[in-house]
């Protein structure tokens, strides 16, 4: 689609850079993401996300989550964004690598994995939501890098585990669930909602417990239908 008004668009943008915290960045923002879905070069999210201004930068990976995979070509320049220091803006480059990101995306796959020990909840629970549904090629590819990266770390070992049979049992996933460790009951949780179709006791179980991570995750997955 490549209906997009020009003159309108590059309005929309140079109001947005001008003032990108006043009342109306909102409106012109929505407005914007409907320009770039009728076909505003992607060339223009860029120079918003090479922005110094974080607002600007917020601006761009929140359009660029919305693009679904039309926005696939600038997955190089949200992928730095993973490790911004805004949870905001990890949130929603998290989101970019959950639409875009195939098994030959492994750094951005596996930087995305580790962000499941995140200082933000919210980060948390969008890494979970992506190991919830990403594929078994995309969990391998991540794993692949991250075992160069870090290879005696807890993420590889539960990594691993969530890639083993064990983790379609669902004893196993219960027992995962009440494990000490509280990056074992987050793949746990992660285990319970990918066998939940068939299987859905863990999953009811995690909604159940006191883990915070673990019970808001749960929970969410549940109102939306994944059990």
């Amino acid at each position: 689609m490549t209906d997009y008004n020009q003159a309108a668009a590059d309005k929309l943008m140079d109001r947005i850079i001008t003032s990108p915290e006043s009342p109306d960045a909102g409106r012109l923002t929505n407005d914007l993401l409907t320009q770039f879905h009728r076909g505003f070069p992607l060339e223009n999210i860029r120079r918003l996300l090479s922005s110094p201004n974080q607002d600007l930068v917020g601006i761009a990976v929140w359009i660029a989550s919305e693009l679904g995979p039309k926005g696939k070509p600038i997955l190089g320049d949200i992928a730095p964004l993973l490790a911004h220091p805004s949870k905001r803006i990890r949130f929603f480059a998290v989101d970019c690598v959950l639409t875009w990101a195939g098994p030959p995306n492994a750094v951005e796959l596996g930087s995305t994995i580790k962000l499941l020990n995140d200082p933000e909840q919210a980060v948390r629970w969008k890494v979970m939501q992506f190991l919830s549904r990403a594929t078994k090629d995309q969990l391998q590819s991540g794993l692949s890098y991250l075992e160069i990266m870090e290879p005696q770390s807890r993420t590889v070992a539960g990594l691993r585990w969530l890639l083993s049979s064990s983790s379609t049992n669902p004893d196993v996933v219960m027992a995962a669930l009440q494990a000490q460790d509280d990056l074992m009951r987050k793949y746990g949780a992660v285990a319970a909602v990918r066998i939940s179709t068939t299987k859905s006791e863990p999953l009811r179980y995690a909604a159940s417990l006191a883990d915070p991570d673990v019970k808001d995750f749960a929970d969410s997955s549940i109102a939306g239908g994944t059990s």
